[in-house]
């Protein structure tokens, strides 16, 4: 194996560590929220969730957009190769991965966008054992009522 291909290898593996390094980062500081709701007595489901779709529609059409963009730039690759490496037809070849591949994740984003729905769970639906955590608008409405005594 040359030292071309080592480093090639190396710098996906580091790219591969930091991307799951991030989405290890974002479920613990998730975990961190709801430890640190719970220890202040509010119950977590209790807290109304952002609606995340319109962001993750954002970033379906901005890796879509990427994806597209390297298909398009990469698809003359086919017409420079040697007859024997591009023998397929319309010229495709593995060249276009690096762009199809964030375009099938940016599909797949916008899709989950229109697909998602918008569905409050309320905390009288399901069985709450443990009667000293409360919901964040009951927490909320205490405080205030304390404050005016």
């Amino acid at each position: 194996m040359s030292i071309g291909a080592v480093i090639v290898l190396l710098g996906w593996l580091i790219a591969l560590a930091i991307f799951f390094g991030f989405i290890v980062l974002l479920r613990f500081l998730y975990h961190r929220e709801r430890m640190a709701l719970i220890r202040s007595g509010i119950h977590p489901d209790g807290v109304p969730k952002q609606r995340r779709s319109r962001g993750m529609l954002r970033a379906g059409l901005i890796t879509g957009m990427v994806g597209l963009t390297l298909t398009l730039g990469m698809y003359p690759v086919g017409f420079i190769l040697p007859p024997a490496l591009s023998a397929t037809p319309f010229h495709l070849g593995p060249w276009l991965l690096p762009g199809l591949i964030p375009l099938g994740v940016g599909i797949a984003l916008i899709v989950s966008y229109y697909l998602e729905q918008n569905v409050q769970v309320s905390l009288e639906e399901g069985n709450r054992e443990d009667k000293k955590v409360i919901p964040i608008v009951d927490h909320l409405e205490r405080e205030r009522n304390e404050r005016q005594r």
